[in-house]
């Protein structure tokens, strides 16, 4: 029973050091990190006196170290409480610093004086067993007061929890009643009870078994952490046994060169030897945790295979919406996890879109994410996966409220940022797991991994669109230089000729009318030469800061006439949003922007035009610029080629001057696209048109 108890007291005090030293070199450490690691190092610590107390030569050494032992093992239940209340968000400062008060008060009576224990004796096999004091009963009873309500609170938070949170706090309080119930057995033989500490060898699971280091910050998979601590152990005490064994029967055997070195020197010296081995021989650690891995996870290896096979495909995808897809199928495959979208944005949106789900016909998560929600701000400024219950755990207020209800309702468990280069496109988010196992973070890193390569594809095909733009551009500048170049001067000689006709009038009615005729072709073919060359020009001009709503403002005052005709309504801001740009050019821009909802507007009942300005609060610095009618709409078949040169929506009776020729919308993009901004047009028949202009603001 002694050796059992050394053993035990060894094995708990190795364990618990180990996993506290695990949690606090985890990243990020949050509260009930910290109270996780003070919590394991007092059980580190009462083990170690019991250790001492248990191989103690003499009852002067044994007094010392249950004095010792008893003033350790009061901040047990004082430490344990404070971790509940950080597991469960609780904040109780006063009950906390009561226990410590009365924690270090026992300490100091322990250590001091006779009053917690008076002495040692010889009880059941022990030589040396602790005798209570005259206040070793208030002891206990602070000792089970914090333990008792420590428990009844894990309780009533199992109770009402939910998913992740509820498998969390079902190990804990496994934990807990395992390794306190063993512990428990030690307190028998002081009042004098036959039931020797046959428990003590369970007193590790209120730190193993509570596993809030695996299960709340997932240091690594939990049957394989089990394992390697399982192995680990197993092989340190057979190495470090092995020596003092042999020492010993070589001393039994009357070996007369075998020094007398008593047993327990000798094994924690060996103990020390053989932990140094296993640090310093890295090829030993990789073969052993290879073959662990392989027999305990088992079909997981191959799922993380898949993950790694995705991230393959995703480089050579071409498709967004079928890598899209790819992606929630096979994250939703590789972890087994029933629910998983995409959630993305092209670099000049706000809001974001659901792309993909998992389970065609499913529902998982809104439609849609503002741009200000606090999902995609915290993923955006934390750039990695994260899991809810991390949020939830770490965070307060209406943050912890937000997330909490994001679980509840919607099921998410873990987002991934999407992100490429400088961009960020999105996020990836799954719900639970089956059989509510938990995400690990090589899981984790992996998806991470995912989240960077569907950037770095988005970003890619970004850039080859506007390559590809470019190159048409280049193309039609080219056509459109040599166009101008070969009708300026014959236009010029049929301008003077028509002149000249008309001064003559040698049949003044046949002359006027070929006149007007002649006229108004040559000006509409002046029009186009003018537009093609002012499409295909360099447009180098000098860049300032410009106030958006002022440009706004003097496009509606030379328009001013056709809107009191028309009777349109206008809603026109007054903000102060300056950009980098050209006055002139961005004049142009807003003014054929404007004609054009003024068009659409003729005939049509209560006509509004309407301007939104508004700056980009968490993205590149950008101002959105909307010009909003409601006018008949643009044709679904016709809104993808808008911008394109010689595309309109007027049939050729409605061509006037320089309208209609489908040139205006070409030139604003080619303009804005200068400006290093973009545009963007949505329509519904019926109801109106909104372009949206995305200029770098000042």
């Amino acid at each position: 029973m002694i050796f059992y108890c050394v053993l035990t007291s060894g094995l708990n005090a190795l364990t618990s050091f180990v996993l506290a030293v695990m949690l606090f070199l985890k990243r990020p450490r949050g509260p009930a990190n910290a109270a996780f690691c003070w919590f394991a190092l007092t059980g580190a610590l009462w083990s170690v006196f019991y250790f001492l107390w248990q191989t103690a030569p003499d009852a002067e050494h044994a007094f010392f170290f249950s004095r010792w032992l008893s003033a350790a093992a009061i901040l047990i239940p004082i430490a344990y409480f404070q971790f509940v209340l950080r597991l469960l968000g609780q904040v109780n400062r006063l009950a906390v610093r009561g226990g410590y008060v009365l924690a270090f008060t026992a300490a100091v009576l322990s250590l001091g004086t006779d009053t917690i224990v008076r002495g040692v004796e010889a009880k059941h096999v022990f030589p040396f067993w602790p005798v209570p004091g005259p206040f070793y009963a208030v002891y206990l009873l602070v000792f089970f007061s914090y333990l008792s309500v420590a428990l009844w609170k894990l309780v009533a938070g199992y109770r009402r929890a939910q998913g992740l949170v509820r498998n969390q706090l079902r190990f804990v309080i496994l934990g807990t009643a395992i390794g306190f119930l063993g512990g428990a057995t030690n307190f028998f033989l002081w009042y004098d009870i036959p039931i020797p500490p046959v428990g003590n060898g369970l007193v590790a699971f209120y730190v193993v078994g509570v596993g809030y280091a695996v299960l709340r910050f997932r240091l690594m998979e939990f049957n394989l952490l089990t394992a390697r601590l399982s192995v680990y152990t197993a092989l340190t005490v057979l190495f470090a046994a092995l020596p003092p064994v042999i020492m010993q029967l070589l001393a039994w055997l009357q070996v007369p060169t075998v020094p007398n070195v008593g047993f327990w020197p000798m094994f924690l010296t060996s103990t020390a030897v053989t932990i140094a081995m296993f640090a310093a021989i890295p090829e030993m650690r990789r073969r052993i945790d290879a073959l662990l891995e392989q027999r305990v996870l088992g079909e997981r290896l191959a799922d993380r295979d898949l993950l790694r096979a995705l991230a393959a495909k995703i480089s050579s995808s071409q498709d967004e919406n079928a890598m899209f897809h790819e992606v929630a199928v096979t994250v939703a495959a590789a972890l087994r996890v029933s629910d998983v979208a995409l959630y993305t944005r092209t670099e000049f949106e706000t809001d974001f879109t659901r792309r993909a789900i998992a389970r065609e016909g499913a529902e998982f998560g809104p439609a849609m994410f503002p741009e200000v929600s606090l999902l995609m701000n915290t993923l955006q400024s934390e750039r990695r996966g994260l899991l809810v219950d991390e949020l939830v755990h770490s965070l307060a207020g209406d943050q912890r409220t937000y997330f909490n209800e994001l679980r509840r309702r919607h099921g998410f468990e873990l987002l991934v940022p999407i992100i490429g280069d400088s961009f960020f496109y999105g996020c990836l988010v799954a719900g639970s797991r089956a059989g509510n196992s938990l995400f690990t973070d090589i899981d984790v890193s992996l998806l991470d991994a995912i989240g960077l390569q569907i950037g770095l594809n988005l970003r890619a095909r970004q850039l080859e669109r506007r390559a590809s733009q470019t190159e048409k551009l280049i193309a039609l500048g080219t056509l459109a230089a040599g166009l101008a170049h070969e009708l300026r001067n014959p236009l010029t000689s049929v301008q003077t000729f028509s002149a000249l006709l008309k001064e003559s009038r040698p049949d003044a009615d046949a002359l006027q009318e070929f006149s007007a005729v002649v006229q108004r072709d040559v000006n509409r073919i002046a029009s186009i030469v003018e537009n093609v060359a002012a499409f295909a020009e360099s447009n180098k001009v000098d860049m300032t800061a410009v106030n958006v709503g002022d440009v706004l403002r003097a496009a509606t005052e030379i328009v001013h006439p056709e809107i009191e005709r028309l009777h349109v309504k206008v809603e026109l801001p007054r903000v102060n949003a300056p950009v980098h740009g050209n006055h002139s050019q961005l004049l142009q821009v807003f003014l054929n922007l404007v004609q054009n909802a003024l068009q659409a507007l003729e005939g049509r009942p209560d006509p509004r035009l309407v301007f939104t300005i508004e700056r980009r609060p968490n993205g590149p610095g950008m101002v959105c610029i909307a010009v909003r009618d409601n006018g008949a709409g643009i044709d679904p078949a016709l809104l993808p080629r808008v911008f394109e040169p010689f595309i309109t929506t007027k049939s050729t009776g409605e061509r006037r001057g320089k309208h209609g020729m489908g040139l205006g919308l070409a030139i604003v993009k080619r303009i804005v696209q200068h400006h290093h901004g973009e545009i963007h047009v949505a329509s519904t028949l019926g109801q109106g048109t909104t372009f949206r202009v995305y200029l770098p603001a000042v």
